[in-house]
């Protein structure tokens, strides 16, 4: 019997609304897809403003229960509460998913320097990572990365849709 190799798209989009960010999440892991399919990328002041323990919530150091909806978001974000990436100084970048080592590596070696040259890096094409660099400088906004099997790349493209993604990039 021979092997079909599956092919892959990858959909991305940022988002605004941290609400809508976390319910497409969910209804996503709901279809089945797992923390090693979706990377996530936010600045640091982002990740501050949704994620960080607060002194008020009374668990600087524990989790961020009851902050992240239901509990259903997974390691994916936990990863980003406990460990996020800040790639190259100056950046500011923070990084969950597939994408760290591949942004983290190029990071390090472009030389064209700060985000654009990491995503260029990772594989993005350079117009999408400039599209993606000034969506992620504004406080408050999140890019999902979705690495996506093409006969599905429909639906999941619509469910970005749903949930208000704005620069919206579907590429292999």
């Amino acid at each position: 019997m021979v092997a079909v190799k599956q092919e892959f798209e990858q959909i991305s989009g940022v988002f605004e609304s941290y609400q809508k960010f976390v319910e497409l999440l969910e209804d996503l892991y709901m279809r089945g897809f797992k923390d090693e399919d979706l990377s996530v990328l936010m600045s640091e002041e982002t990740h501050d403003q949704y994620f960080a323990a607060k002194d008020e919530t009374k668990a600087p150091e524990g989790t961020t229960a009851g902050v992240i909806s239901g509990g259903l978001i997974g390691a994916l974000i936990g990863g980003l509460t406990l460990v996020g990436n800040i790639l190259a100084p100056g950046v500011g970048l923070l990084v969950a998913g597939p994408i760290v080592g591949a942004i983290s590596g190029a990071a390090l070696g472009a030389a064209t320097g700060g985000l654009v040259g990491a995503m260029i890096g990772a594989g993005i094409p350079e117009h999408e990572a400039k599209f993606f660099e000034d969506a992620l400088n504004e406080k408050g906004r999140i890019l999902l990365v979705a690495h996506v099997p093409k006969e599905e790349c429909k639906e999941v493209k619509a469910l970005f849709e749903r949930h208000n993604a704005s620069q919206l990039k579907v590429y292999s």
